[in-house]
């Protein structure tokens, strides 16, 4: 038991390290709070912003649909397509589950590699499980260069002459 004239001595050392370490340990915890929600309120300040490509391009020149049947665009996910009636633009993404379709060997349609969906050159569904043809998106000719606008929906038959 301490006596009165021991209230003027210092703690021991066992308790001053446990009361540090408990009050370090509060003032840490509450130093992160402080500062993800500071990081979190920061962030929502900070524009998110897609950069994407955009909708209308130059897809190719009239002599490169003249050589093949079929010009595949890759990074835009479209294939640039020459038939009888003229020329279409339409999406390489299937409509069954958004896989990539692939043209056909002998340039006559496309397939799904994914699921086993096959197309006919023109886009319709010949066998599924693709519920709808593939999409179609504007294609315009301006002099010798053909452009496309992915943003607008093109009818079934409408064409390009070339």
């Amino acid at each position: 038991m301490r006596l009165l004239d021991d209230l003027a001595a210092s703690d021991p050392p066992e308790s001053t390290s446990r009361r540090r370490f408990l009050a370090g340990l509060t003032f840490g915890s509450l130093g992160t709070a402080v500062f993800g929600s500071l990081a979190i309120c920061v962030r929502y300040l900070w524009p998110s912003v897609l950069f994407e490509l955009p909708s209308r391009f130059r897809a190719a020149r009239l002599s490169d649909l003249a050589r093949k049947r079929i010009v595949f665009l890759r990074d835009r996910a479209l294939y640039l397509v020459r038939d009888d009636k003229g020329a279409f633009a339409q999406s390489a993404v299937c409509t069954h589950l958004g896989c990539l379709t692939r043209p056909n060997a002998g340039e006559d349609g496309f397939f799904c590699p994914c699921h086993g969906s096959e197309f006919a050159l023109d886009g319709s569904v010949i066998k599924g499980p693709a519920p709808r043809p593939l999409d179609r998106v504007h294609l315009e000719r301006r002099e010798e260069e053909l452009w496309v606008d992915q943003a607008l929906e093109e009818g079934r038959d409408e064409r390009v002459r070339v």
